[in-house]
Formats: structure tokens, C-alpha cells, sequence
């Protein structure tokens, strides 16, 4: 096993073993190695790579097809030196190509990119721009340029080029602060014809121009930018545009190349000085992301702001645990992420957890990913929430807060000025947030749920065995969390019949048991939300989760729970707030009428029985 792998995707597809040039000239064979490359040291479940090759129409013989593109791919590599099977393992759910990840350019690149951005945010200019540059030469086209693709890898090389961009942003940003902007402008006119809606390289362009003494150019550029937005989108530039067209425009001093210390001395800086490289923190966005167009269209329109010009456009995202609101928040961010020209700050507040995040640590977190040092960061609360808002007062920044317990925890993490905008989510509502647009997310429709297991497990398998898939969905009470695992399960078990697991799923009193695979686990989620009632409230919930109703109103609560009228509307208001409950109908004289969502019904009901074992 001397010979030495390499593999290319960035760009056309290449592989190569020792001097051998190995790279499959049948359009399936490249299809399925560059999925399993890309996917390297991971599994890529037999479904998935079915799904690229033929889309939503598979042959009848397309497993056996596949296993035989497997069998093709490993001779190869064998004939060449490198035993196939130890570069396709089997396993349950599909295969894995085990390679060395200094054999793949993906991992040059992500490693470079990763020590560039370093560089950058530390002030290390040259270092920057030398190792940013690098990193650029692996790129010989666009990724995976000769590869026929389905929506795996449409996803993949989306995700590489969008890397490749903000390499090439960082790369120009540390030539503008090392004063090389007269070398820089052949290049970004360059990129603005080859990218003509990505506004980075406008706003760089202008700045270079503008410092090389050539205005009427850089206000020139402006022009045509929002003359293509506007014919292409209905759009105008997006704000940090317009801001440095009114600057150039009157000639602002802070566009001029500010002076630089040498490269390692030590100071204090300003907080200004802070490196203008964004922070890109959301999460990875995913694949199978099943849509809520109606929802999301609302977050966006509410993010862009145009309602009130002043103001911080605020979202927030509440629900019952699992009902995707993390997976929707991060999937608007990276839908909108380019309105913020300064980055994008996630911070995780852990609010369900028994020890929620101290805003003291998420503003540290979050200054720290703006590019400041520790020395720079006071301690304290307010010393912290003064920098952060003088630090974000003129940035252009999305700022993602994630599983938030109030409003006190969130307030202050928000940016300055009407130009960044925030998300938050939470189980209950945060109240105090007077400007913010509250959006509840509910579970699915069964519609939705049924798409969801399409995207997870092939359309094929669930058109087969429709009504099985629709019990399966009404079992996990349409919770995406739910769905999610049940989908991840079959897909790992592709010889399972949906008829099987939904006969698992019948047995009311091991469901929760069965919606666990590997760290996503329905109950665990839940017990997170009970861990936050006091006992009389906890065992309130229990009786109810218990009992044979389904729908609740406030004379049947105190009847069950034999307290007063007064009692069960709090009790029922209390369980509502922490999404425990949900109401379902107002009835007549203002009496609530409210349900306990399918597998929160099944955990209460657990927790009764634990409770009468004791």
C-alpha cells in the first residue's frame, strides 16, 4: 500500500493513484465516486447515491446496479495497487470511501481557508494573503465541473463555490488593508463580470478605485450595480452599498487605508481596529431541508427591515421541542446571509438546559468572533454590552440566537443600528422583545411530514407503502424532530418495510424508545421542557398526559385535577407558554380548549407510570 492517492474535485474531476490517471470516464461511475469522495470517511447511505444517479424514476434493478458501480470502482482501484475493498467499505446503511484526508483537495483548501481566516482576524496581513492565496490555486474551475449531478452533489459543489467566494473576499480584504489596491482592481472587475450579483465585490471594487484616486469610476461601478439589481431583482443595493457610495460621495476620511501597525507588536487597539474579516458562524444549512415557504418568506420580509427604517429587525422563532426551529433559522440565515456584508454571529444560549448560557459569555463568544482579542474584552456585563453595541453601531451583521429561556438573557446580545437584524428562538414566548415579529412554529401536516420522509428515505419506498408512511407520520405527531429519526432508522435499514417499523411505532408504551438514533432522541428533548415545571406543575402535566382525553378545557382540567376554575386556567395557561400544550379552539364564553401534542402525550403518560411505580 505504497502508492499515493489523489483526488480532485475542485474543478474537473480527477483521480489518481501513484502515476496512474484513474479517473472514470463513465458518467455514473464519476457520479458515485464523487459523492462518496465528498463524503469521505463518512457514510453514504445506498439510498442517497439511488436518488443522485436516477433522480425520482430508479430502475427496478437500480440497487443491484449500484452494487455492481461499487464492484467497478473498487477493481479499479485494486488493478492500480490500492485493495478496493479498503477503499469502499460496506456498510449497514451503504458505503464509505476511507481515505487520508491530505489525498482529497477539498481538505487542502477548507485547512488553508481556516489558518488564512486566522491570520486575518489577528492582523497578520501578509501571512493572510499568502496562505488565503494558496488556498485559491487548488481551485481549477468550477467544482465538480465535469460531473453529472443530481441534488446531493448540486448541494455540495453550491456549498464549495460559496467557500471559494468568501476565500477570495478574504484574500481581497487583506490586499485593500495592506494598501495593494491599484494591483487589486484588474482582478475585482474581473469578478463583478464573472459574478455580477455577489455586491462583495462591488463594494471592494469601489473602495480600490476610490483609493486609487479614480472616484468618478468607483461611483461609476455603484451605478451599474444598482442599474443590474434593479433590472435583474426589482432590488437596490443592499445598505453597507449604499453607505459607501454616500461616503464616497463626500469624500469620508474613514474610507482612506488606515495606519497599520507593524505585523506581532503589541498595543491596545481601538475597537475599531478590530479586522473587518466576517465571522461566518451559522451552521451547516441541510440538504433535506423540507420547505415552509409561508413561514420562512415571513422571516425574510421581516428581517429586510423596510417597515420601520430606524429600528432593529427582530424575529422570533417559538415552539414544542423538535419542531425545527434551529434547522429553520439557520436556513433563512444562509438564504439571506449576503444582506450582511460584516458576517453572521451564532451563539447556542442552551436555554433548556439546566445551566442556560450567561449573556456575559455569549457577548465575550461573540466579540471574540468579531475579531477582538481577550485583552480587548472587558469583564462585566455592561462594560461587554457597551463595547459590543459600539463595536456593532455601523455593521452590517445577522445574529443568531439560538434556544433563548428570556428576554432578559437575550436583550443584551443585540447589535446596534438598524442595519444587522436578529433571530431568536425559544421554546416559550420572550416577552419584552416589544419590536420583534413573533412567529410560532407548529409541527407539520401530514403532507409535509410525508415529504420530509421522501427526501430521508427515497420517494420510491414511501409511494410503495403510502399508508404506512401516513401512520408513521400521524405516530410522530408530524414533529419534524420525530420524522427525522424514524427516517434516519429506515434509512439505515433499507431491507425494513415501512409496514414493519410502523408496527414498532403502534406500542404506545415504548414509541419514545423507538425515536431514538444516535444523539437525536425525542424524550430527551422533552424531559428538557418537563425539567423546567415545579413539582405541583409536573404532576399536573402527568394526570393529563395520562388521562384519556385529548382535548382540554379549563372545566374538564379542574375536574380532572380537582382544583378550582381560577387553577386550571393558569395551570393550562402555564403548560401553553411552555409549549407543553397547544390551544386548539377558544370555545364559547371565552373557555379555552386546548390538546397535548401526540408524543408530549406519550411522554406525560411515561411519566405518570414512573411516578405510581415509585
Amino acid at each position: 500500500m505504497g502508492t499515493v492517492m489523489l483526488f480532485k474535485v475542485l474543478g474537473t474531476f480527477e483521480v489518481r493513484i501513484g502515476e496512474q490517471d484513474l479517473t472514470p470516464s463513465a458518467p455514473k461511475l464519476r457520479t458515485v465516486l464523487s459523492l462518496l469522495l465528498i463524503n469521505y470517511n463518512r457514510i453514504t447511505r445506498a439510498d442517497a447515491l439511488i436518488d443522485e444517479l436516477w433522480g425520482d424514476s430508479p430502475p427496478i434493478s437500480a440497487a443491484t446496479t449500484l452494487q455492481t458501480y461499487i464492484y467497478q470502482l473498487r477493481r479499479m482501484m485494486t488493478a492500480a495497487g490500492h485493495p478496493g475493498e479498503e477503499f469502499l467499505v460496506t456498510k449497514a446503511a451503504g458505503y464509505e470511501a476511507q481515505v487520508p484526508p491530505e489525498a482529497i483537495d477539498i481538505h487542502h483548501f477548507e485547512r488553508l481557508v481556516k489558518q488564512g481566516r486566522e491570520s486575518l482576524q489577528a492582523g497578520e496581513l501578509e501571512q493572510a494573503s499568502e496562505t488565503l492565496g494558496h488556498a485559491l490555486t487548488l481551485w481549477r474551475g468550477s467544482a465538480l465541473t465535469d460531473v453529472p449531478r443530481g441534488r446531493l452533489l448540486d448541494a455540495h459543489a453550491t456549498k464549495l463555490e460559496e467557500s471559494h467566494l468568501n476565500a477570495l473576499e478574504m484574500r481581497m480584504d487583506a490586499a485593500l488593508r495592506l494598501g495593494r489596491h491599484r494591483e487589486q482592481i484588474s482582478e475585482l472587475k474581473e469578478l463583478t463580470a464573472n459574478y455580477p450579483i455577489c455586491e462583495g465585490f462591488y463594494s471592494r471594487l469601489m473602495l480600490a478605485l476610490y483609493r486609487s484616486e479614480r472616484r468618478s469610476e468607483s461611483l461609476a461601478v455603484y451605478q451599474r450595480l444598482r442599474a443590474m439589481l434593479n433590472e435583474e431583482l426589482g432590488l437596490e443595493p443592499s445598505q453597507p452599498v449604499q453607505r459607501l457610495q454616500q461616503a464616497i460621495l463626500r469624500g469620508d476620511p474613514s474610507l482612506e487605508l488606515p495606519a497599520r501597525r507593524p505585523e506581532g507588536a503589541r498595543g491596545t487597539a481601538q475597537v475599531r481596529a478590530a479586522p473587518p474579516a466576517p465571522p461566518a458562524e451559522l451552521p451547516p444549512d441541510i440538504v433535506d431541508f423540507t420547505d415552509r415557504s409561508d413561514v420562512r418568506g415571513r422571516i425574510e420580509v421581516s428581517l429586510d427591515g423596510t417597515g420601520n427604517a430606524s429600528a432593529l429587525p427582530i424575529v422570533s422563532l417559538t415552539g414544542m421541542a423538535g419542531v425545527g426551529k434551529t434547522a429553520l433559522a439557520t436556513h433563512v440565515g444562509h438564504r439571506v446571509r449576503s444582506r450582511f456584508a460584516d458576517g453572521q454571529l451564532y451563539v447556542n444560549l442552551r436555554g433548556m438546559s439546566a445551566e442556560p448560557r450567561d449573556s456575559e459569555d455569549a457577548l465575550g463568544a461573540m466579540l471574540r468572533a468579531g475579531g477582538l482579542r481577550d485583552e480587548q474584552i472587558p469583564k462585566g456585563i455592561e462594560a461587554r454590552r457597551n463595547l459590543f453595541r459600539t463595536w456593532s453601531a455601523d455593521r452590517s451583521l445577522l445574529v443568531v440566537l439560538d434556544d433563548a429561556c428570556s428576554g432578559a438573557q437575550v436583550r443584551p446580545l443585540f447589535p446596534t443600528g438598524p442595519n444587522s437584524a436578529v433571530i431568536v428562538t425559544s421554546r416559550s414566548p420572550l416577552y419584552g422583545l416589544t419590536s420583534a415579529d413573533h412567529i410560532e412554529l407548529g409541527a407539520f401536516d401530514v403532507d409535509s411530514g410525508l415529504e420530509l420522509l421522501r427526501k430521508i428515505i427515497g420517494g420510491d419506498r414511501v409511494t410503495a407503502e403510502e399508508n404506512a408512511a401516513r401512520s408513521i407520520v400521524e405516530m410522530c405527531g408530524a414533529l419534524p424532530l420525530g420524522l427525522r429519526i424514524a427516517g434516519e432508522r429506515l434509512a439505515a435499514a433499507p431491507h425494513w418495510t415501512l409496514e414493519r417499523y410502523r408496527s414498532k411505532l403502534t406500542d404506545e408504551s415504548s414509541r419514545l424508545t423507538e425515536l431514538r438514533w444516535g444523539d437525536l432522541d425525542v424524550r430527551t428533548r422533552l424531559a428538557c421542557s418537563f425539567r423546567q415545571l415545579d413539582p405541583e406543575m409536573r404532576q399536573a402535566f402527568t394526570v393529563l398526559g395520562s388521562s384519556r382525553q385529548r382535548v382540554f378545557s379549563t372545566r374538564s382540567t379542574a375536574d380532572l385535577l380537582n382544583v378550582s376554575i381560577s387553577s386550571a386556567e393558569d395551570i393550562l395557561s402555564h403548560l401553553i407558554d411552555m409549549r407543553l400544550m397547544t390551544i386548539s379552539a377558544s370555545a364559547p364564553r371565552g373557555d379555552l380548549s386546548c390538546a397535548i401534542p401526540e408524543l408530549i402525550r406519550l411522554y406525560g403518560a411515561e411519566e405518570e407510570r414512573e411516578h405510581c411505580a415509585i
